[in-house]
Parts: C-alpha cells; structure tokens; sequence
C-alpha cells in the first residue's frame, strides 16, 4: 500500500494506492490547508490513523513549494511560509515509520501525466498548473534508453519587462502577478470566477503565453499538459493562449493539452515518485 498527499496551496488531500502501477487511488480525506506546520501534520496523521501498524511502502508528498536540493523540506513557499526550513520529509517518515518522498505539485503532475496521461508519448514535455500560484516542471530525455531528467521551475517567479506589480515572493515583476489566482484575488477583491471581462482573460492569456514561449526558448520543451483550478473552470483558457503562442513564436513548436488527470495529476504523482529513481528529478 502506497499513500499519496497533495498539499496545495488551498486545500490538502490524501489518497490511498494499491498499487503504483495503474492510477486508480481511494481519496481518505480532504480538508483545507493548514498555514501552521504543526497542525497540518497533526490532520495528515489523523487521516492515517486507520493505518497505524500496517505495511505502508511509502509516502509521496506533492507540495506548491520550492523544494530543498536534497528533497527533504520547502525552500521557498509564498503562500506556504511556516513549511519553509522545517524536516517536512523526516518528520512524516518518522510518524508512519516508512519511506517519504517529496516534490513541487508540478514534478508530481508532471510524473502522473507522464506515466499515466496526456504526455506518455512525449520526450520534451512539461506541466503548468494554473491556480493558486502559477508554476511548473520540464521532462528531458534523449532517447528511450537513457532516463529522463525532471526539473522543478519557478515560471510564475520569472520577471517581466516593465512589470512595476510587487508579487507575494518579494520580488517586484513576476509572471505570477498576472496569472496567480491569490494574488489576483487580493488585487481585485474577489474570486477570479466572478470575473468575466474579456479584456483581462486577454491581458492574463497573453502574459501567460510569454512566460510558456521563454520556457520553450530555454528548454526546447514541445508539449506542455496544463491543469489547475484556473485552467480547468475555464476551458476557453488554453485555446486563448495557444493562439498568442502562435502568434508569436519562432524556429520552435509548443502545443497545450489539458491534463487527463485534471485535478488528481499531483496526487496520483506523489505517489509515483516513490517508484522514480532520486537522481532523476532536480529540486
């Protein structure tokens, strides 16, 4: 048995796998998630509790947070500040007992889609999750006999030129100023839902395009899956920024797909990178 956690920046929820070899899982809990570190270890441990004493093989953990280059804590976490610095990894593994990985929600994402989804034919791929914050992860391989090489992004954290807007990271510029759901929320005084001018869904669309056209200038990337609660409540977003993606680039190609995992790409990840070797990913 395998458990799964993907904590993200607005709710928490972990799920239970059989096996890693099909991306079936039971969801045991969803609950909003904790700022305070301590208390959201005490609802992981809740949500396990049944399984106290049984044979856990491991814990994937998927996180909206940089993570530490030795995959064990949060380095930096704009909308998760009391997880950064703290053993994350080590204090769930010594709770259950059992091997505990960790990763940015875009690995994890990235992971599923791969093994199970919309990029399993892909060698030059990525995953772009557009929700709370705005982030990603590319996938390289040369050939099928040579293992992939997976990279953890800050895409939401790449400045813009003429961007005077201060972002929730400190810096002053960011793409995520313009496509991260809090920030946008706080900016506007409501939820991004209830905002219907076409001028600025055209405005976000184009802004998240650049940032996707300096990913495939930089990575040679292809094919990007694209989840996260803005993108999957609004279908006609990924149709707007193919379009500007079009319009714009030169000497490259880069197609969005939706994710066929949607919503459970991070969970159904975390658990997958438990059966993926350590030197693959970079943090």
């Amino acid at each position: 048995m395998y458990i799964g956690i993907d904590i993200g920046g607005s709710n928490t929820r972990v799920g239970v796998f059989p096996s890693l070899d099909t991306a079936d899982f039971s969801v045991l809990v969803k609950f909003p998630t904790r700022q305070d570190y301590e208390q959201q270890l005490r609802y992981i441990s809740d949500a396990l509790q049944e399984y106290a004493g049984a044979d856990i093989a491991g814990i994937g953990i998927s996180l909206a947070g940089r993570i530490a280059r030795d995959g064990c804590s949060v380095d930096v976490a704009p909308n998760l500040p009391g997880y950064v610095g703290r053993p994350f990894a080590q204090d769930v593994s010594g709770r259950f007992g059992c091997p505990v990985r960790l990763a940015h929600d875009t690995v994890c994402g990235l992971l599923a889609e791969k093994q199970f989804g919309s990029l399993r034919a892909d060698d030059r791929c990525a995953y772009l999750t557009v929700s709370t914050g705005t982030g990603a992860a590319f996938q390289l391989r040369k050939d099928t006999a040579s293992p992939p090489l997976t990279v953890s992004i800050e895409i939401g954290h790449q400045l813009l030129d003429g961007n005077s807007r201060r972002c929730l990271c400190g810096q002053t510029g960011c793409l995520e100023t313009y496509t991260g759901g809090r920030q946008l929320e706080l900016r506007y005084g409501r939820p991004l839902e209830q905002i219907s001018d076409e001028a600025f869904w055209e405005q976000f669309s184009e802004k998240l395009a650049f940032g996707l056209l300096n990913l495939a200038m930089l990575t040679r990337v292809e094919t990007v899956a694209v989840s996260g609660a803005i993108a999957l409540n609004r279908p006609t977003l990924l149709e707007q920024v193919q379009r500007q993606i079009n319009a714009h680039i030169r000497g490259a190609a880069l197609t969005l797909r939706m994710a066929s995992l949607r919503e459970d790409a991070p969970l159904v990840g975390a658990a997958v990178l438990l059966a993926v070797p350590e030197e693959t990913i970079i943090h």
